[in-house]
């Protein structure tokens, strides 16, 4: 049975009529994007969809146009394409028209992240592009937590969602800063992240399912279904009600999105 919208109507900065999920973060340029966007806008799930580089931020974008009322588009380069994704001129005009910055950060699986790197340099030209223009951002640290607290501290940048934070050191640090953190269907199995779950704040938390991601032992499924399931798990962490889980993540999504949310 399809579970009732929820009301939006005590949260004061906006409302968002008709949903009843946030997918906090993914990507929507798999092969079955269509079965993903029939599926969200049967179940009333809103989509943070983020790019990786021009190409992909420009189909958020469509995506955003042909989708007005699921998918809210984040543009952005990704670590893995800092090296050949260096000219920016076209990053500016698009996060304009985008909900926020993403998916963007440091990961030294692709390339060095030190002082002078490439990653280094598309990172802080991505942040201030988005802190000059008041735009939230999604965060990608995988084996450089630390690395980007440093950088992100030397911006005065509205929301920030530390996307799928692994590192338990670096928790505490993101939330003083008051950083949103997210976690993804891997929630389910992994005792890591459930530590960290438990010690998160939970008006600081969001879900999401990083499609196409696919988790093995959940059966290798992907997508925006998986949410439900991370909520009930938050819900279970926490000690609190299912609904009352659902409508605190929700609500952080919208403080999160801020003016983007409306449409």
């Amino acid at each position: 049975m399809r579970r009732k919208a929820i009301e939006w109507a005590e949260i004061p900065l906006y409302l968002w009529s008709g949903v009843s999920f946030v997918d906090s973060h993914l990507h929507l340029d798999s092969r079955d994007v269509d079965e993903l966007m029939g599926f969200a806008e049967a179940t009333g799930t809103m989509l943070f969809a983020c790019g990786i580089d021009r190409k992909t931020s420009e189909q958020v974008l469509s995506l955003r146009t042909k989708h007005p009322k699921t998918v809210r588009p984040f543009v952005g380069v990704h670590p893995s394409e800092a090296l050949k994704g260096r000219d920016l001129r076209w990053f500016g005009p698009s996060l304009d028209k985008a909900a926020g910055a993403g998916e963007i950060g440091l990961d030294p699986t692709y390339s060095p992240t030190g002082e002078r790197s490439a990653q280094r340099e598309v990172l802080r030209r991505q942040l201030e592009v988005a802190q000059n223009r008041g735009k939230p951002v999604q965060v990608h640290s995988r084996n450089a937590e630390q690395e980007c607290l440093e950088v992100l501290g030397t911006f005065n940048l509205g929301n920030v969602l530390m996307h799928w934070l692994e590192d338990e050191a670096a928790l505490a640090h993101a939330s003083e800063r008051g950083y949103y953190v997210s976690f993804s269907p891997a929630l389910l199995y992994s005792g890591r992240l459930q530590r960290m779950a438990r010690r998160s704040d939970p008006d600081l938390v969001l879900a999401e399912s990083d499609s196409p991601v696919s988790y093995g032992p959940l059966g290798g499924v992907h997508g925006p279904s998986l949410v439900p399931s991370v909520i009930y798990k938050l819900s279970e962490l926490w000690g609190k009600p299912f609904d009352d889980t659902l409508a605190a993540t929700a609500s952080n999504a919208v403080r999160f999105i801020g003016s983007a949310g409306k449409g």
